[in-house]
């Protein structure tokens, strides 16, 4: 199966999902993750419609930054709830604060569509992530939900996998 027709299978699989109830056990599952505990800087993303909404791990007392776009390169933003977001013409809310580096960043969740038992993710097709991912060498975590976690997803060589995947009733190291 090509990513095109993965995204779009996907995509529509979402629709059918209850992501309040999912969501919240992955969060409940990140939480009990020793990556995150010991996490002092962590990159969320804020949901988009049919996405992982991770807004309540940031109760924690950590600091938590959202990505925001350059052209086609992340910058991780400081961000708290209930700071003022831009929509990005991408229809993503983004920070307004200033970047912090690359370095300051100890775990980065990322959002996308679904995964595999082998930690591959497949995300939006832009990019993006695999190339900010380059640059970090923080522990990253892909949220997906149990039903859109398959055998195995078309890669690419620029392909980045994930140090853990997080579904709500798994963890995969």
């Amino acid at each position: 199966m090509e990513k095109s027709e993965l995204r779009k299978i996907s995509k529509q699989k979402r629709k059918s999902l209850n992501l309040k109830l999912i969501s919240n056990k992955i969060v409940e599952q990140i939480e009990s993750l020793e990556s995150f505990k010991s996490s002092k800087t962590v990159m969320i993303f804020y949901p988009k419609e049919g996405e992982i909404d991770l807004r309540c791990l940031v109760r924690n007392e950590k600091k938590y930054c959202l990505p925001r776009l350059n052209g086609d390169e992340i910058c991780p933003c400081p961000w708290c709830l209930g700071e003022d977001l831009i929509l990005s013409k991408y229809n993503i809310y983004e920070p307004i604060t200033h970047e912090l580096s690359v370095a300051d960043v100890d775990l980065i969740i990322l959002p996308g569509l679904c995964a595999d038992y082998t930690k591959n993710r497949l995300g939006y097709g832009k990019g993006c992530y695999d190339k900010f991912l380059e640059k970090c060498s923080a522990k990253t975590i892909f949220p997906v939900p149990d039903e859109l976690l398959f055998d195995e997803i078309p890669i690419d060589n620029n392909d980045k996998k994930v140090d853990i995947i997080v579904t709500q009733s798994r963890i995969i190291f």
